[in-house]
């Protein structure tokens, strides 16, 4: 059963409300790129940050094992005085064995100072490229503040302008079909019509009756049997 609206009517409708659709996804669209971007950099800023401890860290570990050392240092040195002032041979034998050992020590804790400085600078040379990483990200997101705020002016009256032309377009329905359309609208949006696909439904692709590809043909808006959606054939033109 044919709607009491024409198919030229629902076209311009369901255009606008296409219009609108595209329009206020862009505007959506906007803010999440912003997001996006602003995730991003918090996850680099946060691997920064990641890097900086472990690099005090290791320089922590670095600077406590030359304490170590300079601590080491004066025991050798102390010993060894000690040592010129034996009074006896046993105790200058105790204290050259003390010495040996401590210099045996002293080696390896020197190893060890070297390896932790080298990790300090293994992980400060990889600094620099995420410093970089995160100064591109920082530009990139400002980047998509100004051009989403260039942009919003711009889209915002034109869906000003389009919702008002819809506006007046759907007080121009017949009053028995508006209440309909405005209650499939609310529920499907722009989905609440469709254009005929052959013989078929545009939106759900189902096949539409025989009478009512008939009616279409001649201009009229059937509704789908399986879907609900207003149908409307295309332009003859």
């Amino acid at each position: 059963m044919a709607l009491a609206v024409t198919a030229d009517a629902v076209r311009t409708l369901h255009r606008m409300h296409r219009q609108l659709e595209d329009l206020r996804s862009r505007l959506a669209a906007g803010p999440r790129a912003i997001d996006a971007r602003s995730r991003n950099a918090d996850t680099i800023t946060a691997r920064l940050g990641v890097l900086q401890e472990e690099i005090r860290k290791a320089r922590l570990v670095a600077d406590q094992k030359q304490l170590q050392l300079r601590s080491m240092e004066t025991r050798i040195k102390d010993c060894e005085a000690k040592r010129n002032a034996a009074k006896t041979n046993r105790e200058y034998q105790l204290l050259g064995e003390q010495m040996a050992a401590d210099d045996e020590a002293k080696k390896v804790l020197e190893d060890e100072i070297l390896e932790a400085l080298e990790r300090v600078d293994g992980l400060k040379a990889t600094q620099p490229p995420i410093e970089a990483e995160l100064a591109a990200a920082k530009v990139s997101l400002e980047d998509m503040k100004v051009k989403v705020q260039a942009e919003r002016g711009g889209l915002d009256t034109e869906v000003a302008r389009i919702a008002a032309d819809l506006e007046r377009a759907e007080q121009e329905l017949p009053t028995e079909s508006r209440e309909s359309y405005r209650r499939m609208v609310r529920s499907k949006g722009a989905d609440a019509m469709a254009q005929l696909d052959g013989e078929s439904c545009g939106g759900c692709c189902q096949q539409l009756p025989p009478n009512a590809v008939a009616e279409l043909s001649q201009g009229r808006v059937v509704p789908c049997r399986s879907c609900g959606r207003m149908v409307y054939a295309s332009r003859s033109d």
